[in-house]
Order: structure tokens, then C-alpha cells, then sequence
């Protein structure tokens, strides 16, 4: 079973891992073969996402993608794009908040010029510089050809745990407007927490990262 597949009810096809005897290999399946169920599951922006499920569904040599050893390698670069994604909805939404503060008076002054309101948009700014930094780091070395394991991890990390709180942050500096499913800023929050969902959470993430340094140390002291 695989979740948080999105169009998949659309795709004329889906890439799924499947068990064989020398390992997992990636298959291109119809998502409406016999043996498969898909099952509409809801989101926070209203695109079509779906939890995938198999039983007994028959695949051909035709439809070999990747031989063994590939699901890793294909994983990595799925989560790169996801997390390059999540970058520019960060950078999309701190954009549109920075412009709002600028432009939006009290007491006959511009927010940006309050105190409170450039500490806060300061806290939103760090947040995406260091997902994107995160990102970046990552990308480059996969596109180099290096290990970009740990680097994956600690921006799927960071996204995670500082994206949706930089967002917040965003509605609350737009006031009422920024609870306005019409306004832009609605757009970026909710894409924001269904890419944080399909990564598994500011937890799952931190996990990951947790074991990832703890079997460095083992190597390391071994």
C-alpha cells in the first residue's frame, strides 16, 4: 500500500516498487489494473491525492523502469524535488507576506516599520534561507554525483519542522486577509502542510535523522 499518491486516479501510469527475488525493483503499473485500489484521500489544498493499494496485481518485464537497487536512487531524487517544491512555497509565501507589510499602513505607518512586525518576518526570512540552503546543499550533490543522504535528510527535516510555523507566522502578519481561502497566501500555507504530510512529519524526519547520526557514531567508534 502506498500513500499520499498524487493524480493517481489521472496517471496513465504510476511508479511503484516491487518485490522480487533479488531484490526490489520499480514497475510502471496501471493505477486501474485488476488487483488495484485506489482510495481518495482528502487534502489541505484540494489537489487529488490517493492511498494506493495492491493485491495480486500482475506486472510484465515490459513494464521494468529500474532494475534492483534503483528504489533508493529513484527515492533520493523524489525527495529532492519535493523538498526544491517546498523551498519556493516558503520563498512564494515570504515574498507575498514581505510585500503586505510594506505596503499595509497603521497608524499611519507601514507594519514593516513596527518592531514586532520586522522580528517576525525576520524569524520567516531565517526559516527559508535555511531550507534553502538545506535544499541546495542536497541537490548539488546529488546532480554531482556524491552522497546526498544526510543532506536529504536534514532538509526534509527543516521543512518539516520550520515551514509550517514560518506560515503561521505569515497568516497572523496579514491579519484578517490572510485566512481568505481567495488570497494567494491560503495557496502556498496549504501546499505547504500537504508536502509536510507526504514527508511524514517534523517527528518521522527528525527520527530518521536521529538513527542516520547514531549508526554514523557506531561506524565510528567500531
Amino acid at each position: 500500500m502506498k500513500t499520499a499518491v498524487p493524480y493517481a486516479s489521472e496517471a496513465a501510469r504510476v511508479l511503484t516498487p516491487v518485490s522480487t527475488p533479488h531484490g526490489t525493483a520499480v514497475y510502471l503499473v496501471d493505477p486501474h489494473a485488476d488487483g488495484v485500489t485506489l482510495v481518495r484521500t482528502p487534502t489541505s489544498a484540494g489537489a487529488p491525492e490517493y492511498t494506493v493499494r495492491f493485491d495480486d496485481v500482475a506486472v510484465e518485464e515490459t513494464d521494468l523502469l529500474f532494475d534492483r537497487g534503483a528504489v533508493a536512487a529513484l527515492h533520493r531524487f523524489a525527495l529532492a524535488g519535493a523538498l526544491a517544491v517546498g523551498d519556493g512555497l516558503l520563498a512564494g509565501a515570504l515574498a507575498l507576506t514581505v510585500k503586505h507589510v510594506g505596503e499595509r499602513a497603521q497608524f499611519g505607518r507601514p507594519l514593516a516599520t513596527f518592531q514586532a512586525v520586522a522580528g517576525q518576518i525576520a524569524d520567516v526570512y531565517v526559516a527559508a534561507r535555511t531550507v534553502h540552503l538545506a535544499v541546495t546543499s542536497a541537490a548539488w550533490r546529488l546532480a554531482a554525483g556524491l552522497d546526498a543522504d544526510a543532506e536529504l535528510d536534514i532538509a526534509a527535516y527543516w521543512f518539516a519542522e520550520e515551514a509550517p510555523k514560518a506560515l503561521a507566522t505569515c497568516h497572523h502578519l496579514h491579519g484578517g486577509v490572510g485566512v481568505d481561502e481567495t488570497y494567494p497566501l491560503h495557496r502556498y500555507s496549504s501546499a505547504v502542510k500537504d508536502l509536510g504530510r507526504a514527508l511524514g512529519g517534523a517527528a518521522y524526519r527528525l527520527g530518521r535523522l536521529g538513527e542516520r547520526v547514531a549508526g554514523e557514531r557506531g561506524c565510528t567508534s567500531n
